[in-house]
């Protein structure tokens, strides 16, 4: 018996071997591939009837009638993608009354007859994409009640009617991308109750209605991306209970309806990026706590509302970069994100950040601020951020930091700080200090360099010796050095307690020794101001400071008064000799016109017009 088997199956091959067509290989059981652009007519190959999967592609065939293929009562799977076929006619699937997959996939179609499905009633998967197929039939699709997969995209079409997918109750996936659709009925997708993934995007869809997925409960991926989305109904979500992924972006959205993703819990991917945003509402999320990444950048928004994000317990990756007109945050935009690993805030215009901004963020392990416009941080703003490893803080504007702003991270690993701006002064002496004993965690920290003052531009600010600070408070005085700044703690503590002042100040005026001052900014006033205890304290070589910088600036403001009375002395000198001057010339005017006794006599000549211009008509 066993050989009979045998016997047959191989009796079997040799036939199919034997009837394989030319340009086609029958090598593998049950399969015919046939690739040659030599094949202008499909009819020709003459296929045999024992194969359960016919694979034609790569032709120049361009018609497909009903006489292109035989009876194929075992065939399973039709492939015709790839060639140049324009032209179905209405039975040239008669003859696949078990066909499971038809693929049409890049082609040429532009019409489709009515009832060319129609004897396929067991067909599961049918891909029609990559055509150039402008309008369907209502009921083209009426007899594949078994459908399970049906891909419409990368064609032109323009409108679905309502009855096109009344009887598809099985369908899973359902591919409209890439066409040119601007709307879609209300119930179009009413009879999908096991609709599994939806893809629309690449349209010209501008609104979505409150009851066009009020039916597909079963919806677990939504792709709308890459339309002109204005408006999206509040209840639009409301539906879709297993929803995971849902992709919003590149579109022209610029607001958001209040509690628009309320009741779509089982979501796992949100992407908002590419919008006009403007605003966003102080109640936009459910609890989602599958949600791990939330894109939402490129927008134009102006700021992130409080506790908005509050009910996304378990996001981990949060993307709000490249919004310039974000210029600052509210102190609670994150609240609730405990689990958060990673926030991207890059490449917006922020230029301050509340101190308790990041206080719900402990988890987080990567922070990009980089491309901002800070004036300054916090010394505690990153001090919530226990587990932080990378941070970027480069071209961002930074001229200084506080000395223990890194202080209290105790897993930095690496911190971008390239690109700023700093001011090399004596406020960057314990920042540098902490620079030194972590150069191993700043990137490139020969790029840290200092912008100002000129003398230590582009100079490494590790390599920069004399941290100067133009001026320092002293009792509210201004003090000019040309060394790090003194401040009265310091100048206090060169002196020995008691030690008394000897010399008189006739002597300290005299005295030019003290090389320290290049900038006399203090008058006389000061001496005259400071306590005999404090001046006891403060030195004989401080108080010969002090003085000889009054003698210069009295000097100095004595040549100022000068020049200025003399310039008013000469003023007023200037408006007596013009005041003279007119007073002499009124004198002459009048006794010129007390010379004239006879009055002026007008005498009137009369000359006839005509003489003057003789061209002149009346």
């Amino acid at each position: 018996m066993t050989i009979m088997i045998l016997l047959l199956i191989m009796a079997r091959f040799m036939v199919a071997g034997a009837f394989c067509p030319v340009n086609c290989d029958c090598s593998t059981k049950y399969l015919l591939y046939c690739k040659d652009k030599s094949i202008t007519d499909i009819a020709k190959l003459a296929i045999p009837d024992n194969f359960s999967f016919v694979h034609i592609s790569d032709t120049q065939a361009m018609e497909l009638t009903d006489d292109s293929f035989q009876q194929m009562p075992v065939t399973l799977r039709l492939s015709l993608e790839d060639n140049q076929l324009s032209t179905i006619t209405p039975g040239a699937f008669e003859g696949f009354p078990l066909l499971k997959s038809l693929r049409l996939s890049n082609n040429a179609l532009h019409f489709l007859p009515p009832r060319v499905f129609h004897a396929l009633t067991d067909l599961e998967q049918l891909f029609l994409d990559r055509n150039v197929l402008v309008h369907l039939d209502p009921h083209i699709f009426k007899s594949l009640t078994n459908l399970t997969e049906l891909a419409l995209n990368r064609n032109r079409l323009v409108e679905l009617s309502h009855q096109l997918l009344a009887h598809q109750v099985n369908l899973k996936v359902l591919d409209l991308s890439r066409n040119k659709l601007s709307y879609l009925p209300k119930d179009v997708f009413s009879s999908l109750h096991k609709l599994k993934i939806l893809t629309i995007y690449e349209n010209l869809l501008t609104e979505i209605t409150p009851l066009l997925f009020h039916n597909v409960t079963e919806l677990v991926k939504l792709s709308l991306y890459s339309n002109v989305i204005k408006v999206i109904d509040k209840e639009a979500f409301y539906h879709v209970p297993k929803l995971r992924e849902l992709a919003l972006h590149k579109n022209c959205l610029q607001t958001l309806a209040d509690g628009l993703f309320l009741y779509v819990n089982k979501l796992q991917a949100l992407s908002l990026y590419n919008n006009p945003l403007i605003e966003l509402p102080n109640v936009l999320f459910g609890k989602m706590d599958l949600l791990k990444s939330l894109w939402l950048y490129n927008t134009s928004l102006s700021t992130i509302p409080n506790f908005i994000f509050s009910n996304l317990t378990n996001l981990e990756i949060l993307i709000l970069t490249r919004n310039r007109n974000l210029h600052g945050l509210p102190s609670y935009s994150f609240s609730g994100l405990h689990k958060l690993l990673e926030l991207s805030l890059h490449t917006n215009n922020i230029n301050f950040l509340p101190e308790e901004v990041f206080q719900d963020l402990p988890s987080l392990q990567i922070l990009s601020l980089y491309s901002n416009n800070f004036d300054s941080l916090s010394e505690n703003v990153f001090k919530p951020l226990v587990n932080l490893e990378t941070l970027y803080l480069n071209n961002s504007n930074i001229t200084t930091l506080p000395e223990n702003i890194f202080t209290l991270l105790p897993k930095l690993q690496r911190v971008h700080l390239d690109g700023n701006p700093w001011i090399c002064d004596c406020r960057l002496r314990q920042f540098k200090r902490w620079l030194m004993e972590n150069v191993e965690k700043v990137y490139n920290s020969t790029s840290v360099v200092c912008q100002r003052p000129s003398n230590l531009a582009e100079i490494p600010v590790l390599e920069a010796d004399e941290l100067v600070c133009p001026y320092t408070i002293i009792n509210k005085v201004d003090y000019y050095v040309s060394t790090p700044a003194i401040s009265w703690h310091d100048i206090t503590s060169m002196s020995t307690p008691g030690e008394e002042m000897n010399s008189t100040v006739a002597d300290y005026v005299g005295d030019k020794t003290d090389a320290s001052v290049t900038d006399p900014s203090l008058g006389w006033h000061l001496y005259k101001s400071t306590s005999p205890s404090l001046l006891n304290n403060m030195g004989t070589e401080t108080v010969r400071m002090f003085l000889d910088n009054a003698s210069h600036k009295l000097k100095i403001y004595g040549k100022i008064i000068y020049f200025v009375i003399l310039f008013n002395l000469a003023m007023q000198i200037f408006y007596i000799l013009v005041t003279c001057l007119s007073l002499l010339k009124i004198r002459k005017l009048y006794k010129y016109f007390r010379t004239f006794n006879e009055p002026v006599i007008l005498v009137r000549m009369l000359i006839p017009l005509s003489t003057l211009y003789p061209g002149t008509k009346c």
